[in-house]
């Protein structure tokens, strides 16, 4: 059986309490709506909830611009109604008071000595039941209270009120309420739109930094103005003398750009003008627009301009997000800028290590490919070369440099240039092996280095003597003039790993029309999901191309490669191919 004190129990609801600290910042307002309309949403206290919004927007407000300092919200809400109060930190005396709203006159007694605080304190006074302040030792708030609104019985409440949340009875103007509600509708919606304007201006953001491409970012700048805040969008960019140049142009009738772009070239004076001041600068006849320069890092690179349709002026908050587009632009086409001038910087120091041309031998045929990573502006490690020798005789090298930048790159220099020079004082192969380990241990930085040499010397009948050796690096692919391929040589230790190296020489005869294949580990590690090319299906294509010139072979193994997967490399892909043409 339910007795009458658990009946009564049962029609208590909890007060739901609400602390916050915020920021002295644009965005407390919101988060402190948000959690005023979250209580008196679980309270089922609604019907004041216009009335609370609107209240707290201004306190918070007050406090943001006036203190300066962070805030604690405290929120107190039941089903018989709601208090909030505001606390800044600015220091004051300890004291308190507290009045009535509704028997406080308009025109003394504490609304009277606080006429100068503004609009904030004349719509509490106005729509709060109680309200007061208080001052502590670390600073001072204003409080309000608002009691669920009852309606007395035999009055009705005045027409065009009645679908109003938040009525406080009869006795209020409808005027004044009405006029209160649509300032909090215009809070409302201007916050909508602020909140709106910045996912916007992220997305935008977010779309300007995935691209390091020039051409295309600036291709992107006007798509992202037009439609929403321009009837037409162009990008200027400016040269060493400073003269602009068109680089993208969007309307939203195409057919109406080409006549746009005719205006704009006539109006090519006023619109370099612009550009001497800062901030967003109109454009009169025949453009009627207006320019926003791009700059970052304190460089002019050009001009967004921005049209509309009539002869409208664009709200303030549009260009203002017009302009927060351009600096976003400008950053990002000068990121773009900086990153193809370090590619370019990268392919220049790449093309350095490698040579420029391969040498024409009566009797041998050289071919190889190249291919660095993607669109990365690092060095890889990759290199080749060959080398003349004494008495006729040709050495290859193939290696790879571990990891990639520019260290990488002067590692990798260093090794070719190393060994050129131990090369050409007639050392002999194992002693550049050892030389060049002890190079790596004592100047390499922890990085080690994988390296084939091959030695060739003429024999009767047409045969190719090749004396190899592997210092870790992957074992070369030989095809035979049957048609077969194999892998040859015994892999020896990496240089830069230990005090000394082992590397066995391996003696491989080339008849006539037979191939040596050289390849780095980015050829066979090319992935396609979890598989790897690996050295068995290079080896079965190599099989295929018998008979073929040198560099015929090399470019249908590096097409191999690249078609193995549909993803960019993420390693270098360098191959060398050495062919016994029998013809000496």
């Amino acid at each position: 059986m339910v007795t009458a004190v658990e009946s009564r129990l049962r029609n208590v609801t909890a007060p739901v309490v609400r602390r916050l600290r915020l920021p002295a910042a644009q965005s407390s307002p919101a988060a402190a709506r948000a959690a005023v309309s979250e209580a008196l949403v679980e309270v089922d206290l609604v019907a004041v909830l216009d009335e609370a919004l609107l209240l707290t927007t201004e306190l918070v407000t007050n406090g943001v611009v006036h203190a300066r300092t962070e805030l604690e919200i405290e929120i107190l809400a039941t089903p018989q109604g709601v208090s909030v109060m505001v606390l800044d930190h600015r220091c004051g005396p300890l004291s308190l008071t507290a009045w009535s709203a509704k028997t406080s006159a308009p025109g003394g007694g504490p609304f009277g000595q606080l006429q100068d605080r503004g609009r904030g304190l004349f719509l509490v006074d106005r729509l709060a039941d109680r309200w007061g302040t208080v001052h502590h030792g670390d600073g001072k708030g204003v409080w309000f209270r608002l009691d669920r609104p009852t309606t007395r019985p035999g009055c009705a409440e005045p027409p065009g009120l009645a679908h109003v949340p938040g009525t406080i009875g009869a006795e209020e103007p409808s005027a004044e309420r009405v006029a209160l509600l649509a300032e909090n509708s215009r809070l409302r919606l201007a916050d909508t739109e602020r909140r709106a304007w910045l996912t916007f201006l992220a997305e935008a953001g977010e779309l300007l930094a995935q691209s390091l491409d020039v051409e295309l970012t600036l291709a992107l700048i006007p798509r992202l103005v037009v439609p929403r805040l321009g009837y037409w969008c162009t990008v200027h960019t400016t040269d060493a003398s400073g003269d602009l140049h068109l680089a993208s142009a969007t309307h939203s009738d195409e057919d109406l750009l080409g006549g746009l772009l005719d205006r704009l070239r006539a109006a090519g004076t006023a619109l370099r003008g612009t550009l001497r001041g800062e901030g967003v600068a109109a454009l009169g006849a025949p453009v009627d627009g207006y320019a926003v320069p791009l700059v970052a890092r304190g460089q002019l690179l050009g001009a967004l301009t921005v049209g509309r349709a009539g002869a409208t002026w664009p709200h303030n908050d549009e260009i203002a997000v017009v302009e927060d587009i351009a600096r976003r632009a400008a950053l990002a086409v000068d990121n773009a800028r900086i990153h193809a001038d370090l590619r370019t910087v990268a392919r220049e120091l790449q093309r350095s290590l490698l040579p420029p041309q391969l040498p024409k031998v009566l009797g041998l045929d050289f071919g190889a490919e190249y291919v660095p990573v993607g669109e990365t502006v690092d060095v890889g490690g990759d290199f080749y070369d060959v080398m003349a020798l004494p008495e006729d005789r040709w050495l290859v090298v193939v290696g790879d440099v571990s990891g990639k930048g520019v260290q990488v790159a002067t590692i990798t220099g260093l090794v070719r240039d190393v060994t050129r020079a131990l090369v050409h004082d007639g050392r002999p192969l194992t002693d550049v092996l050892s030389r060049l380990n002890e190079t790596l241990v004592e100047r390499g930085g922890g990085r080690f280095c994988t390296l084939a040499l091959a030695s060739t010397l003429r024999r009767p009948g047409g045969l190719l003597e090749v004396g190899l050796h592997l210092a870790g690096h992957d074992q070369p692919i030989h095809i035979q003039a049957d048609g077969s391929a194999r892998l040859v040589g015994r892999c020896g230790t990496a240089l830069g790993l230990f005090d000394t190296v082992k590397s066995p020489r391996v003696l491989i005869s080339l008849h006539p029309g037979e191939t040596l294949v050289f390849y780095t580990d980015g050829v066979t590690e090319r992935r396609r999901g979890e598989e790897l090319l690996g050295q068995e299906r290079l080896r079965q294509e190599a099989a295929t191309l018998a008979g073929f010139p040198a560099e015929v072979v090399a470019a249908r193994l590096r097409a191999a490669a690249l078609g193995f997967s549909p993803e960019s490399p993420v390693d270098d892909i360098a191959i060398l191919v050495l062919r016994n043409d029998g013809s000496a």
